[in-house]
């Protein structure tokens, strides 16, 4: 029995998706998750894997969380683009 998890290609767009939300929710708390990775850069990972630009701010931040989870949900439901 094996006690680990192995992510298979977490290159992935779902799998990076699930990370950038967690980030996201982090980052607007005011807790950075590292210390290159500011709101900015999360943002433009975001508009990456989304297709969708956004601003910096509370607005932007919460656009790209929902956005992502979209992008997990669709995945989780076995849809593909």
């Amino acid at each position: 029995m094996d006690s680990h998890i192995t992510i298979e290609n977490p290159g992935r767009d779902e799998v990076q998706a699930i990370f950038l939300k967690s980030a996201l929710k982090l980052s607007k708390s005011g807790i950075m998750p590292s210390r290159g990775l500011t709101k900015t850069k999360l943002l433009k990972l975001a508009s990456h894997i989304t297709g969708t630009k956004y601003k910096r701010g509370a607005n932007g931040i919460n656009e790209a969380i929902f956005d992502l989870e979209t992008v997990i949900d669709r995945v989780n439901n076995g849809e593909t683009e």
